[in-house]
């Protein structure tokens, strides 16, 4: 049934709903082309009456037909209107992200208090986190068992030490406790210096006594491993070793007599002594340990390689051989 065949009278007009007086279509029911099939069933509906009404001129016949096609058109509008009902749509389920850890792991230090003093120069602090915990205090990393249970050892210095650790749980939240230990070495032994009487008068020991300089000769540098790691970092032990294997061949009374430089590590002269007191080698008489002394030598090497960057920076040769890598 097309729109533009029908022309309504005046009298028909009254039957038709201007456009703009028509109320706004769902958009879930009927198309345009059902919305036009509509509008054109109102006016064929009009025409029939005023045809019946006025002169009688239409035959039974004819309106028969023309109910038969409008009964036509009603089927098809309904085949329609189902047709374009709107598709039901499945809702997509619903995922909860997981709540990300924020909890900082458990940490206490159990040995030693804070305030505490100690005589021994490498403390041993121990304590618990939790499992899975790693603990570390400076560049430095503790012992840690499946427990969480940990141990740390850490060389002191004459007077104050912070110590300052912390746990990490996998999640990368952290807990840090500091302490403050007070370290007092002990008092040397008095002993009697054998005086011997020359022209030249008496004389007097020129280093402590408390350390004295090792017998000499090469040695293999494993020899050095144990004392190595009392003072240095567990991952540096064989880059130490290798500094020891090119400078002195693990030799501790080496001596450079065109540096003046002394010992497994090569000290310079002129630093020795201020490098001695630092790591804690000058007795209660001010007598310094012997740079020819392996431990005193190995704990002043590290004293200044921890306080340099790149670590290895003191020395003009490249330790990064074998196990020790960068």
């Amino acid at each position: 049934i097309g729109f533009a065949a029908f022309s309504p009278s005046s009298d028909e007009a009254a039957d038709v709903i201007p456009l703009e007086d028509q109320a706004e279509p769902e958009a879930s029911t009927a198309s345009a082309r059902v919305a036009s099939a509509v509008l054109a069933l109102r006016v064929s509906d009009a025409e029939s009456r005023t045809a019946t009404t006025t002169a009688g001129e239409v035959s039974a016949s004819t309106t028969t037909s023309s109910t038969t096609t409008t009964e036509d058109v009603v089927e098809s509008l309904a085949a329609d209107t189902t047709s374009s009902e709107a598709p039901t749509t499945t809702e997509a389920p619903t995922t909860t992200a997981a709540a990300r850890d924020t909890t900082a792991p458990s940490l206490s230090i159990t040995s030693h208090d804070d305030g505490d003093t100690v005589t021994d120069r490498i403390v041993t602090f121990r304590g618990t986190s939790e499992k899975g915990a790693s603990v570390f205090s400076g560049p430095y990393d503790a012992d840690v068992d499946s427990d969480g249970d940990w141990s740390l050892r850490l060389v002191m210095t004459s007077g104050a030490n912070g110590a300052q650790f912390t746990a990490r749980d996998g999640a990368g939240n952290e807990t840090t406790k500091r302490i403050v230990v007070y370290y007092e070495p002990p008092s040397a032994t008095t002993t009697t210096q054998p005086t011997t009487t020359t022209t030249s008068g008496s004389s007097s020991p020129k280093w402590s006594p408390l350390w004295p300089a090792d017998a000499g000769g090469r040695r293999n540098v494993e020899a050095w491993r144990p004392l190595v790691a009392e003072y240095w970092p567990a991952d540096l032990v064989d880059c130490a070793l290798n500094i020891i294997q090119a400078e002195s061949e693990g030799d501790p009374r080496a001596y450079n007599s065109r540096t003046k430089a002394e010992g497994l590590f090569q000290h310079l002269s002129k630093y020795w002594k201020g490098r001695a007191a630092a790591a804690g080698f000058r007795d209660a008489n001010g007598l310094y340990a012997s740079p020819y002394n392996a431990e005193a030598n190995i704990a002043a090497a590290w004293l200044i390689a921890s306080a340099s960057n790149p670590w290895h920076r003191p020395w003009t040769v490249n330790p990064y051989h074998g196990n020790c890598q960068p």
